[in-house]
């Protein structure tokens, strides 16, 4: 896949600017166009080609005329006045189409450089806010404690004098949420969360008192030493002390017996198959196509099932989300390599990994490890950012732009071969009231799959086929399999 980057704007007319439907796809490179755009401009480069074609053919057609009219001597049924008039409207046609191209190209440079500055200095001015806020953060905290608890106890009094209960906060907050859907489904949310998540350490360095400088260069904007896998790992040990998101051992067993499969043929196919978060149900699917000694598999890995942030027995929970982000050997990143090595998958055989949401940044995760050989991977609405794909990998990261899941993952490592897809689910359709982060669904990510299995970009395209060369067209086994966690010490 090369590295081009290419994303499609909503048409105006709708909340949010544009159509739900319109696909943002980006990755290496310095283009920024709709996928339709991009098809497009490869389309105008393939005529342009095909133009230098007709025109050496027309050439070696000249030279087959032995006896060649001059020119000014060329009457209406002469060989060099049919051919000349031909060169004339072929070579338009390339010069036209080239041109077009080229306009395309330089608009999408120009879009792309400026996307590429925005992001740097978004992201910029967060390491300097963060840095700010954990300098004088803690003499801030000092100030505001008088006003804090002359405050806090206003409110109870005044809860007292309306008749309102003091615990109401919560149910008040909830009822706001479902009066203004577009909260949390609002673009800018997730873009200013990622700037926010990737800044948690800067916060942590002013504290410290780091110098900025050095800090600067430990950080996501420069050496990466430092950034939301270091955030994530303080995290854990705060909370560890108290019992909470703590990580324990996974056992894993087949649910069900293995069953006939045929092979994906597309994202939607991908997507469609990705375990339910359900809890006490089936985590990991396996798919095997092929004989044994020369198989090829796909492995879907389902999101998070458990939001308790102490010990469960399901490992897809919240100390996974966090111990995942953190890189320290997350349960269900654990139960995924059991379940792959209880299936049969040797670490040479080809690997397709998908996943959404945990189970997407665990199945990076896995890419990354090398323990098993990934050609293809594609996630779903998964905090992955900061998880470095092999280079040459195939991979394809979705996510809505009015999803604030993947913003978890912070301003990360972006490969050139990782292409990203975004969509704006509720651009111009109602946000449902009776969900949380309706974005976040697997339902709208199958909705995503369908459109980039119908779009002409050609990368996307590439993807597509390369997944039939890796499986072949032949019927193949699936066998889901479920992790455990062992019961807290």
């Amino acid at each position: 896949m090369t590295g081009v980057e290419a994303a499609g704007r909503s048409v105006p007319g709708g909340e949010g600017g544009g159509s739900s439907t319109d696909l943002i796809v980006s990755g290496g490179g310095s283009l920024v166009a709709t996928d339709v755009l991009l098809a497009e401009a490869v389309t105008l480069r393939a005529l342009q080609a095909a133009a230098g074609g007709w025109l050496e053919r027309l050439e070696r057609i000249r030279l087959l005329d032995s006896e060649p009219v001059p020119a000014p001597q060329w009457s209406g049924s002469d060989v060099g006045m049919s051919v000349f008039a031909a060169e004339r409207a072929i070579h338009e046609v390339g010069r036209r189409s080239g041109a077009l191209a080229d306009a395309l190209v330089c608009a999408a440079e120009g879009y792309g450089r400026a996307e590429r500055s925005a992001e740097f200095l978004g992201g910029l001015g967060g390491v300097w806010l963060g840095y700010l806020v954990g300098r004088v953060g803690p003499f801030l905290a000092l100030a505001a404690v008088p006003a804090l608890t002359a405050g806090a106890v206003g409110w109870f009094l005044g809860s007292l004098l309306t008749g309102s209960r003091p615990g109401a906060a919560p149910e008040a907050a909830a009822r706001w949420l479902a009066d203004n859907p577009r909260a949390l489904t609002n673009p800018i949310l997730p873009a200013a969360l990622r700037v926010l998540v990737s800044s948690v350490d800067d916060a942590a360095a002013g504290v410290s008192a780091l110098p900025f400088p050095v800090s600067f260069a430990l950080g996501d904007q420069g050496a990466g030493l430092l950034g939301v896998t270091t955030s994530a790992a303080g995290v854990l040990a705060l909370a560890r002390p108290l019992g909470l998101l703590r990580e324990t051992g996974v056992t894993v067993g087949r649910v069900g017996r293995p069953a006939p499969a045929r092979p994906p043929t597309g994202f939607a196919e991908l997507a469609a198959r990705i375990p339910a978060a359900t809890a006490g149900g089936a985590q990991v699917r396996v798919e095997r196509y092929g004989p044994a000694g020369s198989a090829a598999w796909v492995v879907y890995l389902g999101g998070t099932a458990e939001w308790s942030p102490g010990v469960t027995a399901e490992p897809w929970d919240l100390s996974s989300n966090v111990a995942a982000v953190a890189e320290e050997g997350a349960g269900s990143y654990r139960a995924v390599m059991a379940a792959m090595r209880e299936a049969g998958v040797r670490p040479a055989d080809p690997v397709v990994q998908v996943g959404h949401s945990q189970g997407g940044l665990v199945a990076s995760q896995v890419a990354a490890s090398g323990e098993f050989n990934t050609v293809l991977i594609a996630t779903f609405g998964a905090p992955n950012g900061q998880v470095e794909v092999p280079a040459g990998l195939a991979a394809v990261a979705v996510e809505h732009a009015d999803d604030i899941v993947p913003a978890l993952g912070g301003i990360g490592a972006r490969a050139e071969d990782r292409l990203i897809v975004r969509r704006e689910v509720f651009a111009t359709e109602p946000v449902p009231v009776d969900r949380g982060l309706p974005a976040h669904a697997l339902t709208a990510y199958r909705e995503t799959a369908r459109l980039m299995d119908a779009s002409p970009e050609p990368r996307l395209r590439e993807f597509r086929s390369a997944l039939g060369t890796v499986l072949g067209g032949e019927p193949g086994t699936v066998s889901r399999w479920r992790g455990v966690r062992a019961p807290g010490d």
